[in-house]
């Protein structure tokens, strides 16, 4: 604690603070110290019946009062304002308020009418549980530090677990009923060429067009957080979106002790967390692009695994090659050829770019194109295939591990409809040059490549009926 103090002291903010602070309790003191001098010398002299000196003295009292009153009361108010603002606290009534109040009038009223002292009593205790209540439930939420954990694949539509967390760094005063909440904000999703909301919700879309926020206020419940402890809690939350969101701060709320007030204090945070699409049931794929996939076998010599030939043994032949059994026969050195394979390749390319007006109907399209392409993407990692997903502004690389799946998924988690540019360009040179198979996902044909295997318009998918589950259903890609 010293250490800090000396720390804070090398600071020149701290030093101007603190001299102001010293000034200001000089002159304070000078003023309400002559106010309690004058007034006990008139008090003095009014035993002598000098009473125009006595009455000049109160004056005088009075007059040094109002000005220490004026001098340092809007200083310490904004002291308080400053110090609130820190702590970012905010207050709401409940239901129990409203019925205590309604009795503390009616004790009031009662009391000043029939000068009851009994009344007069009760209705200074309730007074008093009132300032108590304030007191306690600002040091419940005073001293508290919050923390969250997440995991690092978060897929949409289904259930994640938060490690949610909060330590008490008060050395005696325990914490109790502490709701956790944490405030969100995702980005919106995309406007239209000339910067409107899509048509049927423009008076939504005026409030919602930037930001649009993901609140989870009632995350986590702690009933009790003993001093200097650290208490975490696992929750079940489902987000119903994809995209990127924003973490921006955590809110603590209690009504202890009685409920009459909900106080809530924010805390400030920053980070990001992704949340993929989901993965649906697999799409079927057309024959011609089935066989194509994955790891075919050419009738040439290679370093595959099965059987080309078997042939007598030649310098710079590899030992574990060698056939023991023919050599055995032949009584010659013999070794086993295999055959070559062919490592196929499949570019998944996705073009947001839409060719006219965003509509709701473009969207529902548009979010139904992107599961499909995660689920495809997906289903030919996990088959063996290399697949790389490729859009007009990137492009991940060809693999087929669990690293290279959330790649692709990481990036259909935040790509958004855009209005194009250019009818004329087509981001294929972004793509890169190697061969392989393309499977296109786009708005139309006019966006696709030629020599693509498969082409999907998200139109198309919307119009699909649904499946069992409640998703859209398994189709079979348009074969080029």
């Amino acid at each position: 604690m010293l250490q800090q103090l000396r720390d804070r002291l090398a600071t020149p903010d701290f030093r101007a603070e603190l001299k102001r602070a010293a000034i200001a309790f000089v002159i304070t003191s000078l003023l309400f110290g002559g106010s309690v001098l004058a007034l006990f010398l008139a008090l003095t002299v009014q035993f002598i019946q000098l009473y125009t000196v006595a009455q000049a003295l109160f004056i005088t009292s009075l007059v040094l009062a109002l000005i220490g009153g004026v001098y340092i009361v809007p200083k310490l108010a904004r002291r308080v304002r400053l110090e609130l603002s820190r702590l970012d606290m905010s207050y709401a009534p409940t239901q129990e308020t409203a019925f205590f109040v309604l009795i503390t009038v009616v004790v009031a009223l009662s009391a000043f009418n029939t000068g009851n002292n009994l009344l007069y009593l009760i209705f200074a205790v309730l007074i008093s549980v009132i300032v108590a209540s304030g007191i306690v439930s600002e040091s419940m939420l005073r001293g508290l530090s919050v923390g969250l954990r997440f995991p690092e694949h978060i897929y949409a539509g289904q259930t994640t677990l938060l490690d949610v967390s909060i330590t008490n760094e008060k050395r005696l005063v325990p914490s109790m009923s502490l709701t956790v909440g944490v405030r969100l904000v995702k980005q919106a999703r995309a406007q239209t060429e000339d910067g409107h909301p899509p048509r049927g919700r423009q008076w939504l879309w005026r409030r919602t067009a930037k930001v649009a926020t993901h609140d989870l206020e009632n995350l986590a419940h702690f009933v009790t957080v003993g001093p200097r402890t650290r208490v975490r809690q696992t929750v079940e939350h489902t987000f119903p979106t994809r995209g990127q969101y924003a973490i921006t701060g955590f809110t603590v709320t209690t009504k202890f002790p009685f409920g009459f007030l909900q106080k809530t204090r924010r805390f400030t945070a920053s980070g990001n967390l992704v949340v993929y699409p989901p993965v649906d049931t697999p799409a079927r794929l057309p024959a011609g692009l089935s066989e194509t996939l994955g790891e075919q076998e050419t009738n040439r010599r290679g370093l595959g695994a099965d059987l080309y030939a078997i042939r007598q043994y030649r310098d710079g032949d590899r030992r574990r090659d060698i056939d023991w059994k023919a050599t055995a026969k032949t009584r010659k050195l013999m070794v086993r050829d295999r055959m070559r394979e062919d490592e196929r390749r499949v570019t998944v390319r996705f073009d947001p770019r839409l060719p006219r007006a965003l509509t709701n109907t473009d969207l529902a399209a548009f979010e139904a194109g992107v599961i499909r392409a995660a689920s495809l993407a997906t289903q030919l990692a996990k088959s063996g295939t290399l697949v790389r997903l490729a859009t007009p502004d990137t492009a991940t690389e060809f693999g087929n591990t669990p690293r290279h799946i959330h790649d692709m998924l990481r990036v259909l988690a935040v790509v958004e409809p855009r209005p194009q540019t250019s009818p004329t360009d087509n981001g294929s040179h972004r793509f890169g040059k190697e061969t392989s198979i393309e499977v296109v996902f786009a708005w139309d044909g006019s966006s696709s490549v030629r020599g693509a295997a498969a082409l999907v318009t998200f139109d198309w998918l919307l119009a699909q009926a649904p499946g069992q589950d409640g998703n859209v259903a398994n189709i079979s890609l348009t074969q080029k």
